[in-house]
C-alpha cells in the first residue's frame, strides 16, 4: 500500500516536472548557443544619435505649437537619401496623419516588414516614450540600402503615426492602415518586426523587474538584455528572430511567447498585424520594468547607442537570414498545434 502510494506520487513528480520543461521551453525558446557574425555592416553611433535628438527637438516643438519640420516629413527626407518612399494617409479623430515607408531590396513575393511609431503617445505612457525605435528604424534603413544587393527578401521600413491615445485594432492606429493594406492588396507577409523604445539598458543587478513575479525564475534580474515577444502562435518565428540576433556579438537576447493577453505580449503595433493573420512580434528593452522606480515622470532616459547599434545589426541579420519562399504554406502544422493550446489560455 506504501510503496504503492510512493510510485504515484513520484509519477506525478515526474509529470509536473515535464509540464515545468515544457512550459519553460514554450515560454522562453532557449537555443543551442549561436557562433556569432564577425562582418556584419557597422550601424552608426553618431546617426542614431543625431536621430534621437532631431525627433525629440521636433516632438518638443510641436507640443509647444512652434512651426517646425514634421516628424513624418523629417523620415521622409531621410529615407528619401536610400530611396524612393511614400506617404500613406488616413483620417483619424483630430485630424489627418502619415504613414511613412520605404521598400528595399530585390522584388521579391513576400516580404519583411520594419516597423516603428514616430507620435510621441499621450497619457501616462508618455512617461516610457523615447524616439530610440524611429532612430533604430532610420539607421537600419542606412545600413539595408547600402547593403541591399545581399538581401535575399524585400524589406519594408514603416514609421507609423498614431492619433492620441488611440486602442490597438482602431482606425487612429497608422499600423491599422498598413497591415490592412498589404491584406487588401494580397501582399504575402512572411514577418513584422515591431521596434518599441530599444536604447536603455541597465547592468547593475535587480536592475530588471516584470509584471509576476514567478519570472524571475526564467530570466535576467540585469537590464542588460534585448527582449523579443510574441504569441505563442508565432513561436516558431521568434525562435527562429531569436537565432538571427544571437549572431550579433555582445547582444543578450531574451524572448517569450504567451497568450496574446499576457503582459508583455502584445500592447503595440503588432497586434495590428495579428488581426490580419501575420506573424509579428515585439523588440523592446522593456523600459517600463527598468526604470529606477519612484523616478518614471522626471526622469531623463540615457540612451546606450552602442546597444542600439547592435540592434540595428541583429535586424540587419534576420532580415539576411530570411529568404522568400513561395511554397510555404500560410501556417504550419506546429502553428495549428499552437493555436489550440492558447486556446486553453482564452
Amino acid at each position: 500500500m506504501f510503496s504503492r502510494l510512493i510510485v504515484r506520487l513520484i509519477d506525478w513528480l515526474v509529470a509536473i516536472l515535464i509540464v515545468c520543461a515544457l512550459l519553460w521551453f514554450f515560454i522562453t525558446q532557449p537555443i543551442s548557443p549561436t557562433p556569432t557574425v564577425s562582418d556584419l555592416p557597422q550601424a552608426n553611433t553618431a546617426n542614431l544619435q543625431n536621430h534621437v535628438i532631431n525627433l525629440q527637438k521636433i516632438a518638443t516643438s510641436q507640443q509647444l505649437m512652434k512651426d517646425s519640420l514634421s516628424t513624418d516629413n523629417y523620415i521622409f527626407a531621410y529615407f528619401q537619401r536610400i530611396g524612393k518612399p511614400t506617404k500613406q494617409g488616413f483620417v483619424g479623430m483630430s485630424g489627418r496623419y502619415n504613414n511613412v515607408s520605404l521598400l528595399i531590396g530585390p522584388n521579391t513575393s513576400q516580404r519583411i516588414v520594419i516597423g516603428a511609431q514616430y507620435s510621441p503617445p499621450k497619457g501616462e505612457s508618455k512617461h516610457y516614450w523615447n524616439s530610440s525605435g524611429v532612430a533604430a528604424l532610420l539607421e537600419t534603413a542606412r545600413v539595408l540600402g547600402a547593403n541591399q544587393d545581399e538581401l535575399p527578401i524585400a524589406v519594408e521600413l514603416v514609421a507609423y503615426a498614431t492619433a492620441g491615445m488611440a486602442a490597438n485594432g482602431t482606425l487612429d492606429m497608422g499600423s491599422f492602415h498598413h497591415a490592412k493594406s498589404l491584406k487588401d492588396q494580397k501582399i504575402k507577409l512572411q514577418l513584422m518586426l515591431g521596434l518599441q523604445s530599444v536604447g536603455y539598458y541597465r547592468d547593475e543587478a535587480h536592475s530588471q523587474r516584470y509584471p509576476f513575479s514567478f519570472m524571475r525564475m526564467l530570466y535576467p534580474d540585469t537590464g542588460d538584455f534585448i527582449s523579443l515577444s510574441s504569441r505563442l502562435e508565432d513561436f516558431g518565428v521568434v525562435r527562429s528572430v531569436k537565432h538571427s540576433f544571437s549572431k550579433v556579438p555582445e547582444l543578450s537576447v531574451e524572448s517569450l511567447s504567451g497568450p496574446e493577453n499576457f503582459p508583455l505580449i502584445g500592447g503595440s503595433d503588432h497586434e495590428n498585424y495579428w488581426s490580419q493573420d501575420f506573424a509579428a512580434l515585439k523588440i523592446s528593452d522593456l523600459l517600463k520594468y527598468r526604470l529606477p522606480e519612484g523616478q518614471v515622470n522626471n526622469y531623463e532616459i540615457p540612451l546606450d547607442y552602442e546597444k542600439m547599434s547592435r540592434v540595428v545589426q541583429a535586424l540587419y541579420q534576420t532580415a539576411l537570414d530570411n529568404r522568400s519562399t513561395d511554397s510555404q504554406s500560410d501556417k504550419s502544422l506546429f502553428s495549428k498545434y499552437l493555436e489550440k493550446i492558447t486556446a486553453i489560455f482564452e
